[in-house]
C-alpha cells in the first residue's frame, strides 16, 4: 500500500492502536507502506507539527496518539473487550467520543489515590450516582502544547469528589484551573474526538473550538486557544 499523504499514515496509526493497544514502530510502518525510513520519519514530523501524534522526545518512537497512550498510564480504558490506555482524565472520557460505544474507565483520584470507576454509555455518565468523581484541568488550553506531556501526565487529573479537590487545593495553593463534571467533559471533549479514527478527520479550527466551549458556558482566558 502506498502513501499519498500523512492522513494515510495516522489513520494506519489509529487503527494498529485500535487493534492491538499499541502504536506501530518505523519499521512497520515502512513495510505498509512500502516506504524508507526517511519518507515516514517525514511523515511523523508533520503529524507531530499538526498535533496528531506526539513522539518520545530524541527518537522516532510514538508516546501519543491522543487519546492513545503507548506507555501504562493510570488512565485505564475498556471497551469492546479491550483495554487501552489514555494519556489523562480528558484523554480517557475523550475515548467514549471517538469509540462512540460503551466504555470503563479506571482511574485514582489524584488527591488520595483512592479508586475512580465510571461507565459511559450513550453520551451520559452512567456510573454510581452516589460518586461526584470530577475533572480538573490544571492547564489553560493555550498552553497545552508547550510540554504536551507535562499537560497530559499532571494537569488533567480525577478527584474522587469536591472534597478531595478542596483538600488537594490547600496543599497547593498555587495550581488554579477549571473543575468540570464527567457529563460535561464528555460534551466538552466531543468536537476534537468524534470520529477521530476515520481517514476524513481533521482537527476542528481554534475559532470553532472556542467557540463552542463558549456555547457551553466556558469563557473566559482559561479557553482562549
Amino acid at each position: 500500500m502506498s502513501m499519498n499523504s500523512p492522513r494515510e499514515l495516522r489513520k494506519y496509526i489509529f487503527d494498529v492502536f485500535l487493534q492491538t493497544s499499541r502504536a506501530p514502530v518505523v519499521e512497520e510502518m515502512m513495510v505498509r507502506f512500502h516506504a524508507d525510513r526517511a519518507e515516514i520519519v517525514t511523515r511523523l514530523r508533520e503529524l507531530e507539527s499538526a498535533h496528531h501524534i506526539l513522539l518520545l522526545p530524541g527518537t522516532e518512537r510514538i508516546l501519543m496518539a491522543n487519546p492513545f497512550s503507548n506507555l501504562p498510564t493510570p488512565f485505564r480504558v475498556s471497551a469492546g473487550g479491550t483495554q487501552y490506555f489514555g494519556n489523562c482524565a480528558w484523554d480517557a472520557i475523550a475515548f467514549h467520543v471517538m469509540l462512540d460505544q460503551d466504555v470503563h474507565v479506571s482511574s485514582s483520584c489524584h488527591h488520595c489515590g483512592g479508586p475512580v470507576e465510571l461507565d459511559l454509555r450513550g453520551g451520559r455518565n452512567v456510573s454510581d450516582p452516589a460518586k461526584n468523581t470530577l475533572v480538573f484541568l490544571g492547564t489553560p488550553v493555550s498552553k497545552w502544547y508547550d510540554n504536551l506531556v507535562a499537560t497530559c501526565s499532571n494537569t488533567m487529573v480525577f478527584f474522587l469528589s469536591q472534597d478531595h479537590l478542596n483538600e488537594w487545593k490547600k496543599a497547593h495553593p498555587g495550581w488554579t484551573g477549571e473543575t468540570l463534571t464527567v457529563e460535561k467533559m464528555i460534551d466538552v471533549v466531543t468536537p476534537i474526538s468524534k470520529g477521530r479514527t476515520t481517514l476524513e478527520y481533521q482537527m476542528p479550527p481554534r475559532s470553532q473550538l472556542m467557540a463552542y466551549w463558549g456555547s457551553l458556558g466556558l469563557r473566559g482566558p482559561f479557553w482562549k486557544f
